[in-house]
């Protein structure tokens, strides 16, 4: 007699509680979803103003945008270009591009051979980076995109933002 009345009180305090808190769940899961679906993933852009400034080196000739998991519900697109620097190239093309850089403000705040890292005080968050494009590893997309111009690869730039 008592077993059975121990199970009936544990019933009528567990069947409230457990359904409860399943209830609660639920309501914050699918609150959790709305949310997602309405207010999305924060994918970090790249300034077209920016682009368009890094465009501006030389002959654009490859580009591709890749948008990679940061943290959490946050993105971040990353693009790279590459682009032909014309016979009008004095130096090595990584120096050609930090000389056209620098002069729209760019400013050179690491180089490591053959690499070089740029900011720009216009966009104090971005970091570019520039190296030769016999020395980079890119994606058989961007590689096939350049390789269709028959323009020689000594005289192209991969740059990275």
């Amino acid at each position: 007699m008592t077993s059975s009345y121990v199970r009936d009180r544990l019933k009528g305090v567990m069947v409230p509680l457990v359904a409860s808190l399943t209830a609660v769940l639920l309501v914050v899961g699918l609150g959790w979803v709305v949310l997602d679906f309405f207010f999305g993933p924060r994918i970090s852009r790249v300034d077209p103003a920016m682009l368009s400034e890094l465009r501006a080196v030389g002959q654009v000739v490859g580009e591709e945008s890749i948008v990679g998991h940061e943290w959490e519900n946050n993105y971040v697109e990353l693009n790279n270009l590459v682009v032909y620097l014309d016979g009008n190239a004095k130096q090595d093309v990584v120096a050609e591009v930090e000389h056209r850089l620098k002069q729209r403000g760019w400013q050179v705040s690491r180089g490591e051979p053959p690499e070089i890292w740029l900011k720009s005080a216009r966009w104090p968050f971005a970091i570019v980076t520039v190296e030769p494009l016999k020395e980079t590893h890119m994606s058989s997309e961007l590689r096939e995109q350049v390789t269709s111009t028959g323009l020689p690869m000594s005289n192209m730039a991969y740059i990275g933002v």
